[in-house]
């Protein structure tokens, strides 16, 4: 596969991890609660554990009332919520258990939980409500993931910029050394003639010394006959 392919190939797998991946889905279930055995709408989330569930449940249904706990049946529950797109102006009790990486809701609307077969309109719209929150837990998690690679490409985008200065830095060490060099070369040029210059005037002084030292020598000497 060459590169065109694969660049291809990776286009098209995230075009469908984000359509259709990272779409919540729900599921209808029957379980334990603290009324008993009831109809739920179950909603996993692979990335969320139940702390962050709880926190984004929390912030998702501030607007339908005040979010209180079970501890002793380990539940949260919203006391006469209204939530106009599930069940009109009624009220409803919402109870909700999160385990893991999964929340499960139950909605009374004073006549019983809502599921698929007696409530099958508010039942869907229940559905669509959770749905929409897997989305919203899911959609923080990338907002976070986000924050941590945009991090990542600030430090990045630093140690670039730092790179790139000492590459203009280096360049600029290569001109001034190309510049000393070039001096350097001249600077022997004259040293040799000046090394040539004074080894001349050595030469010269030296006999100049000799015959001094001659001289010096020959006082006081009579000329031999």
């Amino acid at each position: 596969m060459n590169n065109m392919n694969k660049i291809a190939y990776y286009t098209l797998f995230v075009f469908t991890c984000l359509t259709t991946c990272l779409s919540a889905q729900t599921q209808e279930v029957k379980q334990q609660m603290s009324l008993g055995i009831q109809n739920g709408i179950s909603v996993n989330i692979p990335d969320a554990d139940a702390k962050f569930i709880d926190k984004i449940w929390k912030k998702y249904t501030k607007d339908y009332g005040k979010l209180s706990k079970n501890k002793k049946a380990e539940e949260e529950y919203i006391e006469a919520a209204v939530i106009q797109t599930i069940n009109g102006k009624s009220p409803m009790n919402i109870y909700t258990t999160t385990e893991k990486n999964q929340i499960v809701a139950f909605f009374d609307n004073g006549t019983g939980f809502l599921n698929s077969k007696d409530y099958a309109k508010e039942f869907q719209s229940a559905s669509e409500f959770m749905k929409e929150f897997g989305n919203e837990v899911t959609r923080e998690l990338i907002r976070i993931e986000l924050e941590k690679e945009e991090d990542i490409l600030k430090k990045n985008n630093k140690e670039y910029e730092k790179l790139k200065k000492e590459n203009i830095d280096l360049h600029k060490d290569i001109e001034n050394y190309k510049q000393k060099i070039k001096k350097a070369e001249a600077d022997i040029v004259t040293n040799d003639k000046d090394q040539e210059r004074s080894k001349a005037a050595i030469e010269a002084q030296t006999k100049i010394v000799e015959t001094v030292q001659t001289k010096l020598n020959n006082v006081g000497k009579e000329m031999k006959k």
